[in-house]
């Protein structure tokens, strides 16, 4: 009687873990990265929101981007709108890691009252893989008089929906 109680408690353990929506993750204040939780690998590409929260004046930002270029190809990041006076910068990306760096010639202060400062373009190559990670690597935060923030880094990993 214990063995069949126990094989119907794991079979329903495993059913309720495999019909369970993937969590929003949400962005801590201060933050940077990636909330989005899962990617359409039928789209022909797909533009994953890098959201910024800070109370202090950042000026620029640099980081390294890494994925598995086996899994998605990555492109270059785009600003929105919100921080017109920035300028984004990055080396060619084919091997799965591009550097990225972020500036104003101006001396202009990002604006953060929307906090999606730019958008990474992805296109899943394999959608037979479960997951697309990205990481935001060595990310430094530049305020005035060359002050480094310390920000919260969250990484992506999106998973592919088929």
């Amino acid at each position: 009687m214990r063995l069949k109680i126990s094989l119907l408690t794991t079979t329903l353990l495993i059913f309720l873990s495999c019909s369970q929506e993937v969590q929003k993750v949400e962005l801590s204040n201060p933050g940077f990265g990636v909330t989005a939780s899962s990617i359409d690998a039928a789209d022909e590409g797909v533009d994953i929101p890098v959201l910024m929260q800070t109370d202090d004046i950042i000026k620029g930002i640099q980081f390294t981007l890494t994925w598995d270029p086996n899994v998605g190809q990555v492109i270059k990041p785009t600003l929105t709108a919100t921080n017109p006076g920035f300028t984004i910068s990055s080396s060619e990306g084919g091997q799965g890691e591009m550097k990225v760096l972020i500036f104003s010639m101006t001396g202009d202060v990002f604006n953060t009252s929307d906090p999606t400062i730019m958008t990474i373009p992805v296109r899943i190559t394999d959608p037979d893989a479960p997951v697309f990670a990205m990481a935001f690597k060595d990310a430094i935060f530049a305020g005035p008089s060359a002050i480094a923030y310390e920000i919260p880094v969250l990484h992506a990993k999106l998973k592919i929906n088929r």
